[in-house]
């Protein structure tokens, strides 16, 4: 997937091709974070939140884009029923929909990273899917869908389906047939009839880029910190209505909320039916695996909820029956202990890891160990992209795709701090951008080699200072 990046701080033109591990390194202050951001902004639920929105305000005035939904729409009002083949409306519409999202980035990034200062009025962002498509074509044939607008939400019935098994093209609408029922959805107002239709598609076509998106800022290793029932929804709304309130818009910035949501999820997650989940599929027992491999390997003890107390409270098992409270463990349990529940609780196939720093408060081996982690995030179907200072982080990194190169991996193995040849990820699923000169390089050679260039020749300069 190719995205073209202009006017975005002091980032004046980047093109990037994002692949399942994406790498932005670079001096402070040179846009690697807001470009993270941004694309975050894009992929996750609150830009298609917002372009829904935006859409459906203005679908009245503006240029019809989707002319087989604006079809089944009149063939639902006159007939009861419609059906569109799914797979070929993204083929031909996904990328007219990223792209007609994209274009809203403008109006929505001061409120995404809680700023009035900064000007993002001539902000662009544009993407080319083209070698994409298959992947999202496919991703839309493995959907179901089956959601319904009901009178009342206790009812059983519906007054119109929206149908699409796993493993077939077409998404089918259909209302009921009795007399009584077919009045009511004649009085319902057409504008929520065109809301749920447009809701159905759309979030279709984003879900297929990227099913979840999980954002990590280096806000986290405060937020894992704090009390749990501090992360109640209904608080956080509430925080939020009095934001608007007060007509203080830019308190919390977007990232940090989205973190706060990934804890309220996990912390009303049920680690039994996960683990009932992941007897019956594969890739979900996968993730639990990793998520005990990182605490194995890396952080050397556990990490998980008690609920013996009145309050489910995180602690960090050191050794049996020695558990510690968060606030009191390393930096390094707090950097990470997150990143161990979203695989334990909630990390599914096709899902996107945005981790602001992965290296932040880790020893140069755990820096080390951490990249061939990420690497096998990767092979285990997540994509992952990752801003980060760490020389050993993209050194080692080379040294993972010459493995992948190795004919016996097996052999060679050893030489790595995990011995997992899962690590080992080949070149065509890395990318890795060189932040400077108000661009973004691509820095990743031929086999596999990083050209760093300037951004490391810190270690030499300071290493002759007295030779």
């Amino acid at each position: 997937m190719k995205i073209e990046i202009c006017n975005l701080g002091v980032i004046e033109k980047a093109e990037i091709d994002l692949k399942p591990l994406t790498v932005f390194i670079g001096h402070n202050g040179t846009g690697k974070t807001w470009t993270a951001y941004t694309l975050a902004s894009i992929f996750s639920s609150y830009g298609y939140e917002q372009y829904l929105t935006t859409y459906l305000e203005n679908k009245n005035i503006t240029q019809q884009l989707y002319p087989p939904i604006d079809t089944a729409i009149e063939q639902i009002i006159n007939e009861g029923n419609a059906q569109i083949n799914l797979v070929d409306f993204v083929d031909k519409y996904a990328e007219i929909y990223f792209n007609e999202l994209a274009k809203l980035t403008p109006n929505w990034m001061n409120n995404f990273l809680a700023t009035e200062r900064a000007n993002f009025q001539k902000l662009k962002v544009s993407f080319d899917l083209q070698d994409t498509k298959q992947k999202l074509k496919q991703a839309v044939y493995n959907l179901s869908i089956d959601s319904k607008i009901s009178p009342d939400s206790k009812e059983n019935f519906s007054l119109l389906n929206s149908l699409k098994e796993s493993d077939d093209y077409t998404l089918y609408f259909y209302r009921i047939s009795t007399n009584s029922d077919r009045e009511i959805l004649q009085k319902l107002p057409k504008q929520i009839l065109i809301s749920f239709i447009y809701n159905v598609i759309f979030q279709a076509i984003h879900n297929s880029l990227f099913k979840q998106l999980y954002i990590f800022p280096t806000e986290r290793t405060t937020f894992i910190t704090l009390p749990f029932q501090n992360f109640n929804a209904t608080t956080a709304q509430a925080a939020i209505e009095e934001q608007k309130r007060q007509n203080t818009k830019y308190l919390v910035y977007q990232p940090v909320r989205y973190f706060l949501r990934i804890i309220h999820r996990i912390l009303n997650g049920n680690k039994l039916e996960r683990e009932k989940l992941g007897k019956n599929h594969q890739i979900i027992y996968k993730y639990i695996q990793l998520s005990q491999l990182l605490e194995k390997e890396i952080l050397q003890g556990k990490v998980d909820f008690d609920s013996s107390g009145l309050q489910k409270e995180l602690l960090f098992e050191v050794s049996e029956n020695y558990k510690l409270e968060m606030p009191i463990v390393s930096s390094m349990v707090k950097e990470l202990a997150p990143l161990v529940l979203c695989l334990r609780y909630l990390a599914e196939p096709n899902e996107l890891i945005i981790i602001d720093e992965p290296e932040m408060n880790l020893h140069p081996a755990a820096q080390v160990e951490i990249i061939e982690f990420l690497a096998m995030l990767v092979e285990a179907g997540l994509n992952v992209l990752i801003t980060t200072h760490s020389p050993y982080i993209v050194d080692h990194l080379s040294n993972l795709m010459q493995a992948a190169r190795c004919e016996d991996k097996e052999s060679i193995k050893e030489r790595f701090y995990l011995e997992r040849t899962e690590a080992f990820i080949p070149q065509e699923k890395v990318s890795v951008y060189l932040f400077e000169d108000g661009t973004a390089k691509n820095i990743l050679g031929e086999k596999g080699r990083i050209d760093w260039g300037s951004f490391a020749d810190v270690s030499d300069d300071i290493s002759h200072i007295f030779s």
